[in-house]
């Protein structure tokens, strides 16, 4: 099945948006945090490490506007906390700290 291009993904930088990412598709535009979290504030986002609801990410209406539903998930992408970021601090692609043991005979591309 190919995925449809006029769909936003579900999956976003390690959040899963889940049904979240169609109901904010079919909301009204623009709209206040208050009226979003009363619609869709239990909706829950999941991460490598947990999950969270709408209303737990986006705190409890802060008097902002949302124009799209982009607006809404840069919102979230901003907020969450680390659980969202799986592994912190990690990277494949740095050389070995001073004293690290570690063989770099495998290239990840």
């Amino acid at each position: 099945m190919t995925p449809n291009r006029n769909t936003p993904a579900s999956r976003e930088f390690g959040i899963e948006f889940g049904t979240l990412s169609d109901a904010l598709e079919e909301r009204s535009y623009p709209i206040t945090d208050e009226d979003l979290l009363a619609a869709e504030g239990d909706h829950a986002l999941e991460f490598p490490n947990g999950s969270e609801t709408l209303r737990g990410v986006l705190g409890e209406g802060a008097g902002q506007t949302y124009e799209s539903p982009a607006d809404v998930r840069e919102a979230v992408l901003t907020m969450v906390d680390s659980r969202a970021v799986g592994r912190r601090f990690y990277s494949d692609r740095t050389p070995p700290a001073n004293g690290e043991d570690r063989r770099d005979d495998q290239l990840s591309f």
